[in-house]
């Protein structure tokens, strides 16, 4: 907060400035500015143009300006009303109605390169949004926000909290690549210039943290609309970067006005743990014990004082295999007695309520000549995990210079500065405190585990002895199990903090050589600079030594664009045309020093580290471009479209360095064309259009060529790009031969409205097919590499998109409707000869996959089933569980085959209620911790077979084998099986038959609403407000539908490829708060 005060003194100096402004004037005009409906408007700015001379309108309406004698024009200008100029002549009585600007935003759209055109003319699916949906009931990474708001657009709200990465696919996975820059996430462009969205750790099979993407730097307040270009031929001007699409943000500017116009937005909400889980809570800490067979096997607690050592090192403390709690003794492995019975809800005694509170200010100023926009923002986010947050300061200036009536200065500087402290790990237990609140008995108390009151989680003098001879200072653990953590300690001594600097800066200059014909140049630059330390403390179970590292990483991209522009009218035909080039240039620099063990004991400094490791990563690369469109239109109803871009790149090798990516498309708008429709047809396009897009970034930087390492990383890291000491190319053979791969599209669509537009549908089909996609095939070893990267991946995608638009009521009352629907096919054409499946990513459980199989769709997930028998009966083992099968079996899809939303909002008066439904459907999660919650006796289907339970009957065969264990036949066995035979069931079920786990991840979320009240402008005729409203906001308020169990069916880890694996994320939240906007 600091920070913003600081920077308020600018924005204060403009306003004494912009407001002492007067002009001479030598007459006056007045009049009176009313709305639609005839009702004068208060605060509409008025201005003579081409002067900082203007007024505002009084509480009826009413203005009165001085204009200089001779011709003078006025602008009058209201926010959310079309722009209207009106020549003054002679006049002095001058009366204006204002006209919503709804149609004018429907008409025109910004597209590739950042150039507005007509929506008549777009040959292919595109859809803008307004930055107003950013703002209100918001999220701290403002990409999440697009769920459920445009067709074909996959958004995944990753489980790693508030400062965590989204991923967005659009119209389905266009590579199988795992490269960072071949994640299928598309090209983010922020007013013309590319961004940097990458993503720098995610979690894995032994775990890790999100370490969060380039949009969460995003302010929402700076946006006005966002731009989604889905197909290839809309954003085939991108050309090797475009292959997952393109979203263009363009953000706010000056307008000219009377003065300096202030807005001011502060939101506050509330996060709250949305806890899905449903355990059983009826049997505690415990575990089967006897001797013999399993079913002589009894529930056994520690009883007495003498057994908590015993129950210490056989890991009863975590698990819930005792007996049925029923109020008597038992002792804890802090050798204390408490009572044998259900302790209450640990999820509400470790979680907190979390909280974000943002302010905006932005000032806005100038005449139609020269005007700016600068804006302040200060995010403020704690998360319902206790020690961690996100804070965020946003400062950006833009603006706007005319020199003359042919030459015009616009740039635009975004500063970011984002400060993530201890980002939650998930997937797996190192520092995972998530996955250590699931284990907490059910007999326990959570704050058992607090230990110090100034070092929670650590053995401490007045506390419990250790049972594991820890000392103080050290991790307090209730189990032998060395990964099996203290949440505490997990939460407050495991460190995983950093600070991010970002620049997004761009200017451009544009010269209209004629009214038909101009030139302009554009440059722009994305820089960050990202330090980082992690921590794993001292005393910790697993590593009692420690081990620290400390990071820097530097991203830097600047492009360089020039566009020569023609557009001019010939009789009936019009020709829109352009040419020009970009040149690229990306370099990333990243140093680590990671430290083990430490010299002083619990002093945490890489200074102080017994053993250092120096890590260091450049790459460099660029992109040389020539591009062109031409749009060719026949009396504004026929348009045909082509575009040609050509990349010259310097990560390939000659010949290979340069690929060429055409599109063409041609749009027919049928209601305007032919006379004599019948009246309820409004607006009727049909379009049609192929494009040919890449991805540069899916090859490395100096992977074509040999090359050497020397230095040694550290696996456990999220930020290395990982080699192991002496080994060239990562044991990968260069490729001198390799090219991005290439992504080609067809499209056909039809935009119809009907009765007043009252009615509008929206249909789209695509047809996708990517081709030399880069893998890594085997290779003989004596060559001394294990691979090498090849061109022969091919996938297809294919689907349709559905925009149905409605507006049932209009007058008092406002009912507006939308509901977009999308179905992906995906399937894997080729992978490398010989090779019919690729291994994506496991789970901690290692017996399931995502993988890329030939003849299935993209992100198939893979894992072993029970046992059969030939003629179909399952399997057991002697003692009543599942035998697997070791073969690997297609359990389902981690990506679903149907997406969209339902957005409905309504109007009265100055009241409105908007909210949001989103769907998806058809996609399978496989729930890691479903399978770890049953093997410990936490999930309630293992209440079943226990004493005084539902019985587990099994109902299969046995093998019968003989002396070499050769299977000869098949018992049927068929019988209850004992309590200590079903928990060894329940505990092998999870390893042995995988299906088990695998859920329909189809959900229906009420994934927003807001209610809100526009303060009437007769109450605010008096006050210095122009506008000003409250609103109640909520996200994610509830699930409507699923089939998931105790589980969000999007509880997805990672926004790498690896879609459909739940292990431990953070828990989903419900956020509501209240959001305050005024401007004057």
């Amino acid at each position: 907060m600091k920070k913003l005060y600081r920077c308020m003194g600018l924005p204060l100096a403009m306003l004494l400035l912009f407001t002492s402004m007067a002009l001479a004037q030598n007459r006056t005009v007045t009049g009176l500015i009313t709305d639609e409906n005839g009702t004068g408007m208060p605060g509409v700015n008025v201005i003579v143009k081409g002067t900082s001379n203007g007024t505002t309108t009084d509480s009826d309406g009413k203005y009165s300006i001085g204009v200089p004698e001779g011709t003078a024009t006025l602008v009058v200008s209201f926010i959310g009303y079309a722009t209207q100029e009106v020549d003054v002549g002679s006049r002095t009585a001058i009366d204006v109605k204002m006209a919503s600007d709804v149609k004018q935003l429907n008409e025109v759209v910004v597209t590739a390169l950042g150039i507005e055109r007509n929506t008549k003319a777009l040959q292919s699916s595109v859809t803008q949004i307004s930055g107003d949906n950013f703002t209100q009931a918001r999220e701290v990474n403002m990409a999440n926000g697009l769920a459920g708001r445009v067709a074909g657009v996959n958004v995944t709200k990753i489980a790693s909290g508030p400062a965590g990465s989204s991923r967005i696919v659009i119209r389905g996975a266009k590579s199988l690549n795992t490269q960072a820059g071949a994640m299928n996430q598309p090209l983010y462009v922020i007013d013309g210039i590319p961004m940097d969205n990458t993503n720098y750790g995610q979690a894995g099979v032994w775990g890790g943290g999100d370490q969060g993407d380039g949009t969460s730097s995003i302010s929402p307040d700076d946006i006005q609309s966002m731009t989604v270009l889905k197909g290839a031929s809309a954003a085939a001007l991108y050309g090797s970067r475009a292959a997952q699409g393109v979203i263009l943000i363009t953000t706010k500017k000056g307008t000219a006005r009377k003065g300096v116009g202030i807005e001011f937005n502060s939101n506050f909400v509330f996060d709250k743990i949305y806890n899905l889980t449903d355990w059983q809570h009826s049997y505690g800490s415990g575990a089967y014990t006897g001797v013999g067979s399993l079913a002589n096997r009894v529930a056994t607690k520690a009883s007495n004082p003498e057994d908590v050592q015993s129950a210490f090192d056989n890991g009863w403390y975590d698990q819930a295999w005792g007996p049925k709690m029923d109020g008597s003794t038992v002792y804890h492995f802090d050798g204390k007695a408490h009572p044998y019975s259900y302790q209450g809800d640990q999820w509400d005694k470790f979680y907190r309520t979390g909280t974000s509170f943002t302010n905006s200010l932005a000032f806005t100023g100038g005449s139609e000549t020269q005007n700016f926009r600068f804006s302040m923002a200060n995010l403020n986010s704690k998360s319902v995990m206790p020690n961690s947050g996100f804070d965020r300061v946003n400062l950006s200036l833009a603006s706007n210079s005319k020199f003359g009536k042919k030459l015009t200065l616009t740039t635009k500087i975004m500063y970011s500065n984002e400060k993530a402290k201890n980002r939650p790990n998930v997937s797996d237990s190192p520092g995972n405190a998530i996955q250590s609140v699931y284990y907490i008995n059910n007999d326990y108390n959570i704050d058992e585990y607090r230990g110090d009151p100034n070092k929670p989680g650590a053995v401490w003098t007045g506390g419990p002895t250790p049972l594991d001879g820890k000392g103080n200072g050290q991790e307090l653990q209730g189990s032998s199990n060395l990964w099996g953590q203290n949440p505490y300690w997990a939460a407050y001594q495991f460190k995983n903090t950093d600070t991010r600097d970002r620049i997004l800066a761009s200017g451009q200059l544009r010269y209209d050589i004629t009214n038909f014909l101009y030139a302009q140049v554009k440059g722009g630059m994305d820089w960050s600079t990202k330090r980082g330390s992690q921590l794993t403390p001292e005393g910790t179970g697993y590593q009692l030594p420690g081990a620290l590292t400390e990071y820097e990483a530097r991203a830097r991209e600047i492009n360089l664009e020039y566009i020569v522009g023609f557009n001019k009218t010939f009789g009936k035909f019009n020709i829109n045309a352009f040419g020009g080039g970009n040149k690229m240039t990306s370099e990333y620099e990243k140093s680590d020093l990671a430290g083990n063990g430490f010299n002083t004991p619990f002093l945490a400094s890489i200074s102080n580290a017994a053993s250092k490791t120096f890590n260091y990563d450049y790459r460099k690369q660029g992109i040389n471009s020539l591009f062109g469109s031409a749009e060719i239109s026949f009396q504004n109803y026929l348009f045909l479209t082509a575009t040609a871009r050509k990349d010259w790149f310097s990560v390939l090798n000659y010949p290979h360095n340069n690929k060429f990516y055409p599109s063409i498309g041609a749009s027919f708008v049928f209601s305007d064309a032919f006379a004599g429709l019948p009246q309820w047809l409004s607006f009727g396009k049909i379009r049609a259009s192929w494009g040919r897009v890449g991805n540069a970034f899916s090859v490395v930087p100096y992977s074509t060529n040999l090359q050497y390492t020397t230095g040694l990383t550290h696996l456990s890291r999220p930020l290395g790009y990982y080699s192991s000491a002496n080994t060239t190319n990562n044991g990968n053979l260069p490729n001198p031969d390799l090219v991005p791969y290439i992504s080609t599209e067809t499209e056909f669509g039809m935009d119809v409205r009907f009765f007043e537009s009252r009615l509008g549908i929206d249909l789209t089909y695509y047809s996708q097919k990517t081709t030399e996609d880069i893998l890594n095939a085997p290779i003989s070893r004596a060559s001394g590499f294990g691979t090498t990267s090849v061109n022969l991946g091919e996938l297809t995608n294919k689907g349709i998109e559905l925009l149905i638009t409605g507006q049932p009521l209009r007058g008092a009352v406002t009912w507006d409707i939308s509901l977009n629907f999308a179905k992906n096919n995906s399937k894997i054409v080729s992978l490398i000869p010989g090779t019919n499946i690729l291994n994506v990513e496991e789970p901690r459980t290692r017996t399931v996959f995502v993988s890329q199989i030939v003849g299935q769709p993209f992100g198939t997930l893979t894992g072993v089933k029970q046992k059969v028998s030939p003629d179909g009966q399952l399997i057991y083992d002697k003692d009543g569980a599942p035998l697997t099968d070791n073969n690997y079996y297609v359990l389902g899809k981690g990506v679903p085959d149907f997406t969209g939303g339902l957005n409905n909002s309504f109007t009265y008066k100055q009241f409105n209620l908007a909210f949001l439904i989103d769907f998806k459907s058809g996609g399978k999660i496989y729930s890691g911790t479903n399978v770890r919650m049953t093997e410990a006796g936490f999930h309630k289907q293992t209440l079943q077979g226990r004493d005084g339970e539902a019985p587990l009957t099994i109902n299969g065969v046995t093998e019968v084998t003989d002396a070499s264990g050769a299977v000869t036949g098949y018992e049927p066995i068929n019988r209850a099986l004992a309590p200590g035979e079903a928990q060894n069931y329940w505990s092998q079920l999870g390893e042995r038959a995988q299906d088990h786990f695998v859920y329909d991840a189809s959900f229906i979320k009420l994934r927003q609403v807001t209610l809100g009240y526009n303060l009437p402008r007769t109450l605010l005729s008096k006050t210095p407000f122009q506008t000003a409203s409250l609103s109640f906001v909520a996200r994610n308020l509830a699930i409507l539908y699923k089939n998931a169990e105790n589980i969000d069916p999007e509880s997805s880890y990672t926004s790498t490829n690896a879609q459909g694996l739940d292990y431990f994320g953070m828990p989903p939240t419900r956020t509501y708060g209240f959001n305050l906007r005024v401007s004057f």
